[in-house]
């Protein structure tokens, strides 16, 4: 059976990681969702704690009676579901196989690939020798994938945890759950008619997200390391759909509405700047001058005067200092 983790209390809901990962991507977003579900974090078959596959099923139908498996064991007549990455794919062979089991499902960042990137599991898919394959999924070769693909290439100290944790995984695994995603990741998902949302990246540099969103699709602002690097936003969508079934939109209406938040803010430093330099009031624009005490305006007509007085023409001083 599955290798799998129980936190919190609350309604069921099961979360799959993605490539090459355990459960550990969750640690971010376990905290935030725990309060509000009890949450049923599983390792796919081969990876992390849970046992080998034994014969050449294909990979996600396995994965899918695993999960049914540890439903059936842990007695929940249904729950919901959160899968990630290429887990999405193992969650969709699941729902299809088991969707009275499932009251909804999520895909946070539903591997549905550029094409650039099917060709490349395509070039994957053909016979190499071991070494090859294990040199490539291996150093700074891995740690080049996982911060290209994962972190859009920017540096982070996640992409060295995921790194290292990949390097664990058997490399027949690693393989399969890639090659055997559903042509190459280049087909669409098919879910049936039960609860879905699918929540896409607007920075994900992996996944093709759809041009026009349809009710079912969310963005956020995150790139595929959204589990990790983007918890909060993802709670944000994940918690309403569930608990209420209300799809709450984020992404680009967020990001304007906090660049007006920052306007405002600015504006309003700058009013606080001016009202403390003296150059405004509660009601109109008063001048400098107007917004002295009369003891401080004498002060400074005295000194002007006195400067005035002492101030000689620059011809006349230039003559007496000859």
């Amino acid at each position: 059976m599955l290798r799998y983790r129980l936190e919190g209390s609350g309604p069921p809901l099961l979360l799959i990681h993605g490539w090459g990962v355990t459960y550990a991507i969750w640690q971010n977003l376990a905290p935030l969702l725990k309060p509000h579900f009890q949450l049923i974090m599983i390792e796919l078959p081969g990876l992390g704690g849970s046992s080998d596959i034994t014969g050449h099923e294909p990979y996600y139908q396995v994965c899918a009676e695993a999960i049914e498996e540890v439903r059936r064991f842990l007695g929940i007549e249904k729950w919901a579901m959160l899968a990630y990455s290429s887990g999405t794919r193992a969650a969709e062979a699941y729902v299809k196989r088991y969707p009275q089991s499932v009251s909804h499902a999520i895909f946070l960042c539903p591997t549905y690939i550029l094409e650039i990137w099917a060709v490349f599991l395509r070039l994957l898919d053909a016979p190499h020798s071991p070494s090859l394959m294990q040199w490539v999924f291996s150093d700074w070769r891995l740690h080049s994938l996982v911060r290209t693909f994962g972190f859009n290439g920017q540096r982070h100290d996640y992409t060295y945890v995921w790194k290292n944790e990949i390097e664990l995984q058997p490399l027949d695994i690693l393989v399969r759950s890639l090659c055997e995603m559903p042509g190459q990741g280049r087909t669409p998902f098919y879910v049936p008619s039960i609860p879905t949302l699918f929540i896409w990246g607007g920075r994900d540099a992996l996944i093709a997200r759809p041009r026009h969103l349809g009710p079912q699709d969310v963005v956020i602002p995150a790139n595929h390391s959204a589990p990790m690097l983007a918890a909060p936003a993802v709670a944000d969508v994940v918690l309403p759909f569930v608990l209420e079934g209300r799809i709450v939109t984020v992404g680009k209406n967020t990001s304007k509405t906090f660049q007006r938040v920052r306007r405002s803010n600015r504006n309003q430093k700058r009013l606080r700047f001016i009202k403390n330099r003296g150059i405004l009031k509660n009601r109109g624009i008063l001048s400098f001058r107007d917004k002295q005490t009369p003891q401080r305006r004498r002060f400074f007509l005295q000194k002007r005067k006195s400067s005035l007085q002492t101030k000689r023409p620059r011809q006349q001083r230039r003559f007496l200092d000859l």
